[in-house]
């Protein structure tokens, strides 16, 4: 009775404090940018109270207007400009074209990257996992994979934020009717919670 009561606690109070507390470091963190800003327009002293989250306001207003400038003729001369003055300094033009390429993929509607979740055999033959098509291999790496081939991203469990890429020849590659949520809950889970079961709901809510 004691070991089932305490679980039900348990998983009641971790998901929570953990959101509590991914939340209130991503507060913290865009509250840091209000150093930039003159102390004048602090809501401190507007309001005389501390704002928390303010940061994070003032981040997306300076996105909102970069991306108003830089989407007029202007704005991307000035871009073109910048882009072309890094390209010039060896070590930040293969970073900064590496994390434009990577933030490209993500951000463009149309873009297929990451999007369908798959099966492969990995680390070995007869062993499974979940991974995510990243894209279609180029020309010249189906060629030294035998055929044509897929780069798969796996990520690892419990943190889906780090992984490997491999190169899966096509007709190895399984399809799946997962959804990225669940493929995700699978991986951050380790395997507890899988796609397609009742393992989540009885995850969420105990039996009485």
């Amino acid at each position: 009775m004691f070991k089932k009561f305490f679980s039900a606690g348990l998983l009641f109070w971790i998901p929570l404090l953990f959101t509590v507390w991914i939340l209130d470091s991503v507060i913290e963190f865009s509250d840091r940018l209000l150093v930039f800003l003159p102390p004048r327009w602090l809501p401190e002293s507007i309001y005389g109270v501390h704002i928390p989250g303010f940061g994070l306001l003032v981040a997306a207003a300076i996105v909102l207007l970069t991306g108003v400038v830089v989407a007029n003729v202007l704005g991307r001369k000035l871009v073109y400009w910048w882009e072309t003055l890094l390209e010039r300094i060896p070590v930040v033009k293969q970073l900064y074209g590496g994390i434009k390429k990577i933030a490209g993929t993500f951000l463009n509607p149309q873009s297929r990257s990451f999007q369908k979740v798959v099966l492969v055999e990995y680390p070995r033959k007869g062993m499974w996992t979940l991974g995510f098509v990243a894209n279609q291999a180029g020309p010249a790496l189906s060629q030294s994979c035998g055929g044509s081939a897929v780069a798969v991203f796996i990520p690892t469990a419990p943190n889906p934020t780090s992984g490997y890429v491999v190169l899966v020849p096509q007709e190895d590659v399984r399809d799946t009717s997962c959804s990225i949520d669940e493929a995700l809950t699978f991986h951050v889970s380790m395997g507890v919670v899988q796609p397609g079961s009742a393992s989540e709901v009885e995850a969420k809510t105990p039996e009485p």
